[in-house]
């Protein structure tokens, strides 16, 4: 196998599957890169005569100064057994590179932890810094190629939290003939016009203004193949005026037409507590959208 697995654990409930920490070279990023993944007791256990069926999977991106293994120790438990419910898997990639010849600031927003799931294109960081090939090319390819078609047949969803929720949002939009469906967690929806990411496409592209490529609400100029995106956001979290613009993406998709379902969660605050509560929801808005899809699969 291309991958080398680091630790596999049985999680969830009793009978249930497997997380999985994998490490391999990415051609991407020039570096070593560690993934989670969670594969559900179905996967790879038919008997049938028949070809091997692919498994769903769902990819989920986390934020700011996160590695793969925070979703998988703050909400996975929850996670996984849904995904068990649903015969789906779910994979934790890196937020970024890293490695001591990566390059990085002293920054929590910028650098190791923060790569924002873009290709940059500005030394020091084009070195190393391509998230966005990473997560729409590399890894799809390496899942399906060395875990008997894991997402294969377009059965990919996207999700995420933060940084992350920008990530799933941004790379659905611009790929929307490659992921099923779309959500996120307090995502950070308009970059270009917020603190956050007008550092990073700062540092990544050298201006604010290539950022729009990488912008949600700049993207949505039309309704999508989405029949819906979900997202969820708290009424606490304290990035929510000055960093996320869930308002400014929500009248942006009125304005287009695109059906976009926010839920305001009264008193959540941006942290893991708010995500585990509400995992599960996303999960599920996934897996039947993934399921429905294998079964017309199945069905030719």
């Amino acid at each position: 196998m291309a991958i080398e697995i680091l630790s596999k654990t049985r999680v969830g409930c009793a009978d249930g599957g497997y997380y999985h920490r994998c490490k391999h070279f990415s051609k991407s990023t020039g570096t070593d890169m560690i993934f989670g993944l969670y594969l559900p007791s179905c996967h790879g256990s038919s008997t049938s005569t028949k070809e091997q069926q692919p498994t769903p999977i769902l990819f989920w991106l986390s934020g700011l100064t996160c590695d793969d293994t925070n979703f998988a120790n703050k909400a996975g438990s929850r996670a996984f057994n849904r995904a068990e419910k649903e015969n789906i898997a779910i994979v934790m990639p890196d937020t970024s590179p890293r490695g001591e010849n990566v390059a990085n600031v002293d920054s929590y927003d910028l650098g190791i932890g923060a790569g924002f799931y873009i290709d940059a294109t500005v030394e020091p960081y084009k070195a190393n810094y391509s998230m966005y090939s990473y997560i729409t090319k590399e890894l799809p390819a390496l899942l399906e190629n060395e875990f008997d078609k894991l997402g294969s047949c377009g059965l990919k969803a996207i999700t995420g939290h933060s940084m992350g929720g920008h990530g799933a949002l941004t790379i659905a939009l611009k790929n929307q003939n490659e992921w099923l469906s779309v959500s996120a967690f307090s995502p950070i929806c308009n970059p270009t016009k917020v603190p956050w990411g007008e550092k990073a496409f700062t540092a990544y592209f050298g201006s604010v203004e290539c950022g729009k490529a990488h912008d949600a609400t700049c993207l949505l100029t039309e309704p999508t193949v989405y029949d819906e995106i979900l997202i969820d956001q708290g009424t606490a979290d304290e990035f929510l005026e000055n960093q996320l613009s869930t308002d400014i993406f929500s009248k942006h998709a009125t304005k287009v037409g695109q059906n976009v379902t926010i839920n305001m969660r009264d008193g959540f605050d941006h942290s893991y507590h708010f995500i585990a509560a509400f995992i599960e929801d996303h999960v599920q808005f996934h897996g039947s959208k993934l399921r429905a899809k294998l079964e017309k699969l199945q069905s030719k």
